[in-house]
């Protein structure tokens, strides 16, 4: 009987080891919705650590929002750890970057200039570039710590400012302030639309950095080879997949795609925020989250790359790198020569693309043209065709990279970076350091994959709060961050002191500019009235078909900033081209292979016969 009763728990023993065994042995799963590089990452970070991945991509191609560029200039590992890191890890080489391409250089009313001979031939404008450079340093410095950019009450105000206010102060000549322009809008916005917070804090980021070390290095092939690196590596892609809602459960995530119910353990939501929108959520994402979703400024770029048989621009001047033009041409990237053609990758962006919105893109190409055949004229006769992305309008970006507008950071800095119950997020939206760059993309990517894991072995995160910083006490006398920044010696003098005298080519009374003289000739802007908090800007709206011509605005008087006091909110419309239905991106001569779709290993709950695919969601 004793035996019996012996052997009865050895079997229940046996058995409860066994059970217990088999839940420390079961696989975890996850789904990440968005095949660009932040997705890609997180998918197959998870994957090396033992996890079931399924990647779903809504377009039948990956890579998201990288560039058109078939061989990139990248940065050093200083510029660009993360990026380097799975370079090697991939084994991919990259070429040495020649010492005249590692610093941007200018082309002027037709009229190539390195940096050096810019200072050379034309010291005004290089001057004027140096004064804003040094002044913008100055502001960075002010950033003690850049993941915290906010941390008292005198950066805090930073944020209600944008950065056209600041840069009308420092009346810059006609030349420069149109070169510093095109540079801010192609690696942001329209300055206008940019909080001076964030452009502060991304200069204090890449402080120590130099400019040349970011084009340290050539990649043959451009981010699409270290896309197809990724995707050789990852077991269960399936394309022309657009998410329509994600379930939260108690014990899992349904993510649907039409009809179709995928489970699993968590998920990683790795699309801009535009596509994010198009999701439905359930339980829903709370107030704040969804203001993010519906009214965070993205910036808007056109980018076309132009095909030559020849390098048409050599006998006139050696263009190679980064060129910024101010004759609208916006920023020129001007790759080497491949098997006897070359290509120039022309970047729209801010207003211009804005006001481009109408033309077709065969039109948008022709009028690109007729500018770069001005220059040089053997331009047409060497073109071959184009390949163009219009991302401002896609669906599936509503835009090309964050570029957080004024009060903005206020609202959203970090709101991201959480995990909402069993939903981590990646994208370069969602990182403080590099957001709009490969190497943020691909640090979000790590960092969301490493949520999951801890969210699977039992941690939990606290979302994020943005807490306003106080006022600060007015100060009797002396001068103040505001009034030294903007040239005032305190807020009483400020007050007094006459308006400053404009500068000659302020002074001059303007032209009634037309279309086509505004979007590709001079861009001296009109100095905006400085806001408190404007309202975020909407999604963008299209444009009228029709075009009327542009006339410059006189400038009026800058408002004071005064962060020690509260303004009443002005309120003021922005007014933004509406959505059209976009074309998706064309290749002529030259159109890409859809990525054919694999076989998922997890597994897929059928309620009902598959729906038509939706439009694309990321």
């Amino acid at each position: 009987m004793l035996s019996g009763w012996l052997r009865a728990c050895a079997l229940v023993v046996v058995g409860l080891v066994s059970v217990s065994a088999l839940a420390i042995e079961k696989q975890h799963t996850a789904i990440v919705v968005g095949g660009g590089l932040a997705g890609l990452t997180a998918a197959y970070e998870l994957q090396g650590k033992g996890w079931q991945v399924t990647l779903l991509e809504a377009k039948p191609n990956l890579g998201g929002r990288s560039g058109l560029a078939t061989s990139e200039w990248i940065g050093n590992s200083k510029a660009q750890p993360v990026l380097n890191q799975y370079l090697n890890q991939f084994k991919l080489s990259s070429v040495p970057a020649p010492e005249f391409v590692r610093t941007p250089s200018y082309l002027i009313d037709g009229v190539y200039f390195t940096k050096a001979e810019l200072a050379l031939k034309q010291p005004a404008t290089a001057e004027a570039m140096k004064r804003y450079e040094e002044t913008l340093d100055n502001l960075a410095r002010s950033i003690s710590d850049p993941e915290n950019p906010a941390a008292n009450s005198t950066l805090f105000a930073l944020d209600q400012i944008n950065v056209a206010n600041w840069l009308d102060r420092l009346s810059l000549p006609a030349t420069a302030r149109q070169l510093i322009n095109q540079q801010i809008r192609t690696r942001y916005d329209e300055p206008s639309r940019l909080s001076l917070l964030y452009f502060a804090q991304q200069s204090r980021v890449n402080r120590d950095i130099e400019d040349r070390d970011f084009r340290a290095a050539r990649l043959p092939g451009g981010s699409a080879v270290l896309v197809e690196s990724f995707v050789k590596q990852i077991k269960a892609i399936k394309t022309n997949s657009p998410v329509s809602a994600i379930i939260q459960e108690k014990d899992g995530v349904t993510v649907k795609v039409g009809a179709v119910g995928y489970s699993a353990d968590y998920v990683v939501v790795a699309v801009p925020l535009r596509a994010l929108n198009k999701i439905q959520m359930t339980p829903a994402l709370d107030a704040q989250h969804m203001g993010a979703i519906k009214s965070t400024n993205y910036g808007w770029r056109d980018q076309i790359m132009l095909k030559f048989k020849t390098p048409v621009w050599d006998s006139k001047a050696r263009l190679s790198g980064e060129i910024y033009s101010n004759t609208g041409l916006g920023m020129l990237w001007i790759e080497p020569a491949l098997k006897g053609g070359a290509n120039v990758v022309i970047n729209l962006s801010g207003d211009n693309a804005r006001i481009m919105q109408s033309f077709g893109d065969k039109q948008l190409v022709d009028q690109v043209l007729i500018r770069l055949h001005a220059f040089y004229p053997q331009a047409r006769g060497a073109y071959t065709g184009y390949e163009i992305r219009r991302y401002s309008v896609d669906p599936s970006t509503g835009g090309a990279y964050l570029a957080f507008g004024p009060g903005q950071i206020s609202k959203y800095w970090r709101l991201w970076e959480k995990p909402v119950q069993r939903v981590a997020f990646a994208g370069e939206h969602t990182d403080t350091m590099f957001p709009g760059t490969l190497e943020g993309a691909l640090r979000t990517g790590q960092r969301a994959a490493s949520q999951v894991q801890d969210l699977a072995a039992g941690k939990s995160f606290e979302p994020v709060k943005v807490v306003p910083a106080a006022a600060p006490a007015p100060k009797a006398s002396g001068g103040n961050f505001f009034s030294n920044l903007f040239g005032g010696s305190s807020d009483k003098a400020e007050a007094k002191k006459p308006e400053p005298a404009k500068p000659a080519d302020a002074a001059k009374p303007q032209e009634k500019k037309g279309f086509f003289s505004r979007l590709f000739g001079s861009d001296e802007p009109a100095a905006q009235p400085v806001e408190k908090a404007p309202e975020p800007a909407p999604a963008p709206v299209p444009v009228a078909p029709v075009v009327a011509p542009v006339v410059e605005p006189a400038k009026p008087e800058p408002a004071k900033v005064e962060p020690a006091k509260k303004a009443p909110v002005k309120k003021t419309p922005a007014k933004e081209p509406a959505k059209k239905t976009p074309a998706k991106p064309v290749t002529h001569k030259a159109p890409a292979k859809a990525e054919p779709a694999k076989k998922a290993p997890v597994k897929a709950k059928t309620e009902a016969a598959p729906a038509p695919a939706a439009a694309p969601s990321n």
